[in-house]
């Protein structure tokens, strides 16, 4: 990758720059590697914001040649993933954390590895007796659901000065000046309430969460209180249920339970009140 640039100069048909990327390894057997696949290596910050990183100066270099840079194969452990980890609601959890991570690198897209019979797959479908088709949706697709929920087409990140810590705090603006404020807290055991100041605003918002039974839950996920349950032969939710959540002196409260995520809509907030949120545990 150090000789991409030249590449780029030499090969002027190029329309797209590409890359795989996986934080762990199923075929890894040393539960002491960094890269053994377990739910505390997938929730640690090298899988997310470490896992990003590197990427910065890959997009820099594609986009100062006019071309998008893409991760055009991810997902939570090469080697197929590996069960007990890549099919719990630990992945929601890391795969939204992880693609609000390489946006803030200049990612510009991403695809998710599904092979089907994989630990990793984001559903698995199947045949009925009389032929019709039907699908067992993952953990990981929820967080995947969330993350299109809370940076939908057109939205910018907003900065966002928050503390160190297992919760994450990420921020988005679409073009209509809707604020969706994502918090996700990857303490298995620990509830974390997050405060999010946001200069000037006053309208009452709409939290929706990303919840299941435990971390390490393979199924029971639900989002804004909806789920595809055991299967799917449609592939939609119901209207996510919301709950009402207004400021004090603009600052929101959001209980976040612990491994669990929650989202903030807040419409009408466009302006320079939303440059910048400062969220407190």
């Amino acid at each position: 990758m150090g000789g991409l640039g030249r590449f780029i100069s030499a090969e002027p048909r190029l329309k797209l720059v590409t890359y795989h990327r996986y934080p762990l390894r199923a075929c890894t057997t040393n539960p002491s590697d960094p890269s053994y696949p377990s739910i505390p290596h997938l929730l640690a910050d090298s899988s997310s914001a470490g896992l990003a990183a590197p990427l910065a100066a890959y997009a820099k270099v594609a986009h100062a040649h006019g071309l998008p840079f893409r991760i055009a194969e991810m997902n939570s452990a090469s080697c197929e993933g590996a069960k007990g980890v890549s099919d719990t609601f630990a992945s929601a959890l890391w795969a939204l954390n992880t693609m609000f991570n390489f946006a803030a690198v200049g990612v510009d897209g991403v695809n998710f590895h599904m092979l089907p019979g994989s630990d990793y797959e984001l559903f698995t479908v199947s045949q009925t007796s009389t032929g019709a088709w039907q699908a067992f949706v993952h953990p990981e697709y929820y967080g995947l659901l969330m993350f299109a929920q809370a940076f939908p087409p057109g939205a910018q990140l907003l900065p966002v000065n928050a503390p160190p810590g297992p919760t994450k705090v990420w921020a988005t603006q679409g073009p209509d000046g809707t604020v969706r404020v994502t918090a996700i807290n990857q303490d298995a055991t620990a509830e974390h309430d997050i405060a999010v100041q946001i200069p000037g605003a006053t309208a009452t918002g709409s939290l929706e969460a990303l919840q299941a039974p435990g971390i390490a839950a393979t199924d029971g996920v639900t989002l804004g209180g909806q789920t595809f349950g055991a299967e799917t032969t449609t592939g939609t939710l119901p209207t996510p249920a919301t709950t009402p959540l207004a400021p004090t002196a603009s600052t929101y409260t959001m209980p976040v339970p612990a491994g669990s995520a929650a989202m903030l809509t807040i419409a009408g907030t466009a302006g320079g009140g939303a440059s910048g949120l400062i969220a407190h545990r």
